[in-house]
Parts: C-alpha cells; structure tokens; sequence
C-alpha cells in the first residue's frame, strides 16, 4: 500500500516582494509532512507579478497574504484571473484556504460584507474569537492568539448572500468595549471546501521573533506605535500558549481535511 501524499498548490500574493509569509508556509507544510508521514509536493504560482494560476488538479490550494488594497486591484488582469480562479474552486469543490489579502478578495468578489479602510493600521499578536465550532479551530481555546498585519477590515456581513451560498462566519477580531465600533469579520467557511481567516495563521514564532527583532522593524513600530506595543508582540511570540498554538492547528487542520477528501 502507497504512503499517503498531496499535492498543493501556493498561490503567491506578495507580488515579488520577499516577505516571511512565504517561509512560514514552506516550513508549516514541512513540519506537516513530516508529523503526519505524509510526502507532498508543492509549486508556487506568482499571480501579481507573474499571472500565474494553478490548474484545477492539486490535492489543496492555500492562497497568501500580501501587500496593496482588496479593492483598487478589481478589474486588474491578475484580480480578474484570480476570482475566476475562486469561481472555479467553488464549482469543483476544492480544498482552498485564502490568508488575509486573499481573504479579502474573495470577500469583495462574492459580496459577503463591507470592505474599507482601518482608521490605522492593524499590527501584532492580538486574539480572535471563534464564534461557532469549526474544523479549523480544533484544538484552540477561546480565544486564540494571531499575527495581524493589515489595513483593511470585513465589516457589515451580507448576511443574505451568505446564507445563499451556504457560507458562515467562523471569527470576529478582539473585544474591544471601549471603542463603538464594529468587530471586524475574521474567518468565513466559504463552502464544506473552502475557507479564509483575515490573519495570519502561518506565523511561526521562530521566523516572526528574528523579524521584528530586526533593527529595522523594531524601528518602525515604535516609531509607529510606541515601544509598548513592540514588547508586547515580543512577549506575546515568546508565549508557546499564544501563536505556536495557532501555527500548529489552522493550516496543518486544512490539510488533514484535504488528505481526508483525497482518500
């Protein structure tokens, strides 16, 4: 008997810049090869920078994060390839999982809520509330800890078209009691197939710890947000409590239930 195997497919939204994003992923689906003695195999497609997009006959899809706005690229010949894209995963009941910007793009393509603008920008180890049991969040407790980085927000749900398409919110962003505003949607279960959280569950404490440790971006957030909120992230990526246990559960949960659906 043949050991288990999946092919997947990474669809890259950074858009040629470097980012670490893409070497979470690359050591998560390492980790996840080797806990489950499953091989894989994995090919990355540059959609932003490249026009490229995975054929329809990978095992799963897990589409990145990246830079920009969800809404000033409609209509752009990559945007416009890439919700084919979704449009045809959805058709073909395929196993996908969209991080943050791809998140939101699926999001503004199917209509499910408002997209706009954060009154400032979004960034650290902050937690996220599931708000009904989901395959993804099995083994979180409530809530759960997550590297956000991002500028734009899910707000508003479009609870119609939602319930038309037979999608649920999975998780709102952090209470915030002091602030009247709307919490931000941060997962949706697309279809019994696909699903997106608006964070970053790749993050791989290690690999986050020596970034923002660099002199650079230690810079730039206190320079942006106090010295404060650095040592908070810092404290926060040295809790094996908080984002180890995200990094461990979300993606490598997606794909056990890939596998399941391959066999």
């Amino acid at each position: 008997m043949s050991s288990p195997h999946l092919n997947i497919a990474i669809i890259d939204m950074y858009d040629g810049n470097t980012n670490v994003g893409m070497d979470c992923i690359q050591l998560l689906l390492a980790y996840w090869s080797k806990d489950r003695n499953t091989s894989i195999e994995h090919q990355i497609f540059k959609l932003r920078d490249c026009s490229e997009i995975p054929h329809n006959g990978f095992d799963a899809y897990i589409s990145t994060g990246g830079p920009g706005s969800p809404v000033d690229s409609k209509n752009e010949p990559w945007d416009t390839l890439y919700t084919e894209w979704l449009d045809q995963m959805v058709a073909l009941k395929k196993p996908v999982f969209l991080i943050c910007h791809s998140f939101q793009i699926a999001c503004r393509h199917f209509n499910l809520g408002k997209i706009s603008l954060r009154k400032s920008r979004q960034v650290g180890i902050l937690p996220v509330h599931p708000i009904e049991y989901n395959d993804l969040f099995e083994g979180l407790e409530d809530p759960f800890y997550v590297l956000e980085s991002r500028l734009y927000q899910i707000t508003e749900p479009n609870d119609e078209l939602i319930n038309s398409m037979g999608a649920r919110i999975t998780a709102l962003e952090k209470i915030r009691p002091q602030v009247p505003l709307e919490r931000a949607i941060m997962g949706i279960q697309f279809n019994e197939h696909m699903s997106g959280v608006q964070f970053h569950p790749e993050g791989e404490y290690h690999i986050l710890l020596d970034y923002f440790k660099e002199e650079k971006i230690k810079t730039s957030i206190m320079e942006e947000f106090g010295i404060e909120k650095w040592d908070r992230m810092i404290e926060h990526l040295n809790d094996p409590k908080k984002i180890k246990s995200t990094f461990e559960a979300i993606i490598p949960n997606f794909l056990d239930s890939a596998l399941k659906a391959k066999s």
